[in-house]
C-alpha cells in the first residue's frame, strides 16, 4: 500500500459517517472550527493572572507556535496540495477556503503549543495538550477540511521547531522575559495597583 492509498484509507475511517448522529456532527465541528477560540481565551486569562512562571510558558508556548505556524503557512502555499472536499472526497461539515491542505494550520498551532510546554517544566499539561491536539486533528479530518498525512506533517513540524529552538530559547528566555514583562507592567501598571493583574 503506498502513502497516498493509506491517507486515503485512514481518511475513510476518520471522517464523518453516514449514519453519524447530530450529537456527533456538532460536536466535532465544534472541536474543529472553535476550541482554537476557547483556548485564546484561557490563555489571555492566565496571562493577565498568572504567575512569571505562567507567563513565561505562555511566551514560550506562542513564540514556538508561531514558528510552526509560519512554516506551515509557507509550506501550504507553496505545495497547494487539494483538501478532501476539492477532490470530492468524503463529507464536509464545515464550510473552508480551498487552500493548500498539508500542512494543517489548525493542528500547527495546537501542536506548536502542546510542545512547548511538553518540553518544559509544565510537562503534565503538555501532555494534556499533546492529546488535545490530536483530539482536533480527528475533528479537521472528521469533518472532512484535512487527511491524516496534514495532521502528522504539522506534528512533525512543532516537533522539529521546538527540539531546535529549545537551546535558543534556554539562553535568552530570561532577558526576553525581563523585557515583555517590563511593558506589561508598564501598559498595566493601573490595573497591576489595583489588584486586578498579575
Amino acid at each position: 500500500m503506498s502513502l497516498d492509498q493509506l491517507n486515503l484509507y485512514l481518511f475513510h475511517i476518520l471522517n464523518v459517517p453516514d449514519q453519524a448522529s447530530i450529537w456527533m456532527i456538532n460536536y466535532a465541528s465544534l472541536i474543529a472550527h472553535d476550541l482554537v477560540y476557547l483556548f485564546l481565551l484561557i490563555f489571555t486569562v492566565a496571562w493577565l493572572r498568572g504567575s512569571r512562571e505562567v507567563k513565561t510558558g505562555i511566551i514560550k508556548a506562542a513564540i514556538f507556535m508561531a514558528i510552526t505556524l509560519s512554516i506551515s503557512e509557507v509550506l501550504s502555499a507553496a505545495l497547494n496540495t487539494p483538501r478532501p472536499f476539492v477532490m470530492e472526497v468524503g463529507r464536509t461539515l464545515i464550510e473552508h477556503d480551498p487552500t493548500g491542505s498539508f500542512p494543517s494550520n489548525h493542528m500547527s498551532i495546537f501542536s506548536g503549543i502542546a510542545l512547548a510546554y511538553y518540553f518544559s517544566p509544565q510537562r503534565d499539561l503538555g501532555r494534556i495538550l499533546v492529546w488535545t491536539a490530536w483530539f482536533v486533528a480527528w475533528s479537521r479530518i472528521y469533518v472532512g477540511v484535512h487527511f491524516p498525512v496534514d495532521m502528522i506533517g504539522a506534528f512533525l513540524i512543532a516537533l522539529v521547531v521546538n527540539l531546535v529552538g529549545l537551546p535558543l530559547w534556554w539562553k535568552y528566555q530570561e532577558k526576553l522575559m525581563n523585557f515583555i514583562l517590563r511593558i506589561h507592567q508598564f501598559l498595566f501598571a493601573p490595573f497591576i495597583r489595583m489588584g486586578w493583574i498579575k
